[in-house]
């Protein structure tokens, strides 16, 4: 895998964690404490960083063993044992995502082949706690092969997409508590990313349109073919942009496996209170399950993912896949019985069944000047640019706008007659078109830089 794709992956949008236990280690398990390097953030951005961890017990393992959960994955601001977590008010999180590049025991069939992906934390654990705990018995039993085809440990990578809301710059460090053992005796489990791979250039994101009536849906779907015969263990839900559901469902055998509710934050949740608005609130929680016996999933199995999202408002850089845990099992029979021990393990306390998907992202940056009819030129994206600020289109004539400048920047929809987006952590170089098929004012922004780059563009 070349690095410009390992790192167009590493943007992909964030996923689950490994469950993890919170009961006292035993002799054979350690709770080993890892820092990040330290992070610079500009103020009012929503920027990804990209950051080497090496193999020295202090960024990632020394030693190769089996990584056996993750009990937190926070922001802090210093390396001190007990420093508080940075509040989600202030540094919000969108995605945390850990590989191992070239480790073993890699599945063949996730989106995210080859990576070495192990965990991650998304919005839906605002908490930093990753998954509810699962049973030590999972512990005893499983772990993700952490080591290179030679024996050593491999360095990590870490992906970290943060939204601060500092007014000045702030720095800060991402501390992971990673439960890990040296022990052989573990039975390695590989995750594999289920959802449509061929949105992994935009992140695995994709855009609702909205324009629906009220309570009208937009789903995205694909299907699953399984390239091996095995157990799964644990199915972790990643949806948001006005979700309401993810199933996973057995095509072959005529069965749903899960119907992922989507959990958002009351009123006084930080999400929704938070200002100002750099991103659409994200969820609290998805459905998550783990089973400890484990879901027989067959060779050439066809599982169909659905993802069910409001489509009465838009909702851009949408998602909606699948993380999961397998152990590959060739005793395994077809449509074999589904286990009794599943168990759900994402399901906040507090939440919201109904929240407002009429929420409208405001354009927080005013852009200037008179109304520029567009001439069929590209539009000029640079640092902290939209080059005209406002520009009027014709409906069924594709706009186009090229970037430029040393900064990532993205063109997306925050309020309008229907949400399109480049891709969402932006770009430095290219072009990206759209064609307006709906009359009407699109305030645009760069997802990126939110409170200084912003475009209207007049549809008529």
């Amino acid at each position: 895998m070349t690095t410009r794709k390992r790192l167009a992956l590493a943007a992909a949008i964030a996923t689950v964690g490994v469950p993890a236990g919170a009961a006292p280690a035993s002799a054979e398990e350690k709770l080993l404490t890892l820092y990040s390097p330290r992070i610079d953030s500009l103020p009012y951005v929503h920027d990804t960083h990209n950051v080497t961890l090496r193999a020295n017990d202090q960024e990632a393992p020394g030693k190769p063993g089996y990584v056996l959960g993750f009990k937190e994955m926070s922001l802090v601001d210093s390396k001190r044992p007990n420093a508080k977590p940075l509040p989600v008010s202030k540094m919000m999180v969108h995605h945390l995502l850990y590989f191992a590049p070239g480790r073993v025991d890699q599945l063949p069939g996730s989106c995210w082949y080859g990576a070495g992906f192990i965990s991650g934390r998304g919005e839906e654990h605002p908490r930093g706690t990753v998954l509810r705990n699962s049973s030590r018995a999972f512990r005893d039993r499983y772990g993700i092969n952490n080591r290179l085809a030679d024996g050593s440990a491999p360095d990590w990578r870490l992906t970290a997409m943060v939204m601060n809301h500092y007014k000045r710059p702030k720095s800060f460090y991402i501390r992971a508590r990673v439960w890990y053992t040296t022990d052989e005796t573990r039975t390695s489990v590989s995750p594999v990313v289920i959802g449509d791979c061929s949105q992994l250039v935009n992140g695995m994101a994709y855009d609702v349109p909205g324009g629906g009536k009220r309570g009208s849906n937009h789903v995205n779907s694909s299907d699953w073919v399984a390239p091996f015969n095995g157990r799964l263990l644990m199915a972790s839900s990643h949806q948001h942009g006005g979700g309401k559901y993810q199933t996973l469902e057995s095509r072959t055998c005529g069965r749903r496996l899960f119907k992922a509710p989507v959990y958002h934050g009351m009123p006084d949740h930080p999400y929704n209170t938070i200002r100002p608005i750099l991103h659409e609130p994200g969820p609290i929680g998805t459905g998550a399950y783990a089973t400890l016996t484990g879901i027989p999933i067959s060779q050439g199995e066809v599982l169909r993912r659905t993802a069910v999202h409001d489509n009465h408002n838009l909702h851009i850089a949408a998602m909606g896949f699948w993380a999961t845990w397998f152990v590959k099992d060739d005793s395994i029979r077809r449509c074999g019985r589904l286990p009794n021990d599943i168990t759900e393990i994402n399901r906040p306390r507090r939440f919201d069944r109904t929240p407002n998907y009429d929420l409208k992202v405001p354009q927080l940056a005013r852009p200037r000047g008179a109304f520029t009819a567009f001439d069929g030129n590209p539009l000029e994206v640079g640092d902290d640019f939209f080059r005209p600020g406002k520009v009027t289109a014709r409906v069924g004539e594709t706009v186009t706008w090229r970037f430029g400048g040393l900064r990532p920047h993205s063109v997306s929809v925050a309020n309008g007659p229907r949400g399109f987006s480049s891709v969402y952590w932006g770009r430095t170089s290219g072009t990206y078109s759209y064609t307006p098929r709906v009359k009407g004012t699109y305030r645009l922004v760069c997802l990126v830089h939110p409170t200084t780059m912003a475009q209207t563009l007049e549809v008529k």
